[in-house]
C-alpha cells in the first residue's frame, strides 16, 4: 500500500456528455476504484451543475460511491423549447484545485477542455500533476496534444474494459 495522498478534479458534465455522445458503457463505481487503486487517490472531487431537485438520484448514486459533489453552479436551460441544459464547472474547478494545492501530493484533472490549460502547466512546473484523464481522445483539446502533457494524458475511453458496467 501506498502512502500518496492525490485529490481528483473531475468536470462531471465534461464526462457526462462524452460518456453520452459516444455511447459508451461506463461505470462510476469501477473508475472510482480505478483512482484509487491505480492512480492513489484518496478524494474525488466531481464538478457538477445542480438542478432544481439538489437529492436527485443521480447525486445520491455518486456520493455513495465516494465522489464529493461540488454543486455549485445551477444548470442553465437554453430558452425556445430547447431541452439543452449546461453547467460551466470550470472556474469552480480551478479554483477548488489551487486552493487545496497544499493538501494534495498530485492531482488528476479529468477534462479534456482547453480551458484547463494553464492550470494543468502549472500543476505539471511544480510538479503536482499526475495525470490528466481525458474523456475521449476525440474531445481533447489540441493544447494538450503533442505537448508537454503527452506522458500525463490518459484517455478514458481507451480504459473500456475496465470501467464498463
Amino acid at each position: 500500500m501506498t502512502n500518496f495522498n492525490n485529490y481528483a478534479f473531475i468536470d462531471g458534465q465534461n464526462l457526462y456528455i462524452s460518456i453520452k455522445k459516444f455511447d459508451y458503457e461506463f461505470s462510476y463505481e469501477k473508475f472510482f476504484i480505478f483512482l484509487k487503486n491505480n492512480l492513489y487517490v484518496t478524494k474525488a472531487f466531481y464538478f457538477i451543475g445542480y438542478t432544481e431537485n439538489r437529492n436527485c438520484q443521480m447525486y445520491k448514486e455518486l456520493r455513495n460511491i465516494g465522489f464529493q459533489l461540488s454543486l455549485r453552479k445551477p444548470v442553465y436551460r437554453f430558452k425556445y423549447g430547447q431541452k439543452k441544459i449546461k453547467a460551466n464547472v470550470d472556474s469552480n474547478l480551478i479554483t477548488h484545485t489551487l486552493i487545496k494545492i497544499q493538501s494534495y501530493d498530485k492531482a488528476v484533472l479529468v477534462a479534456g477542455d482547453g480551458d484547463y490549460y494553464l492550470t494543468a502547466k502549472y500543476l505539471l512546473r511544480n510538479q503536482k500533476l499526475h495525470r490528466l484523464l481525458v474523456p475521449h481522445k476525440s474531445d481533447c483539446s489540441d493544447l494538450f496534444k503533442n505537448t508537454i502533457f503527452m506522458n500525463h494524458i490518459s484517455y478514458i475511453n481507451r480504459m473500456d474494459k475496465i470501467l464498463s458496467k
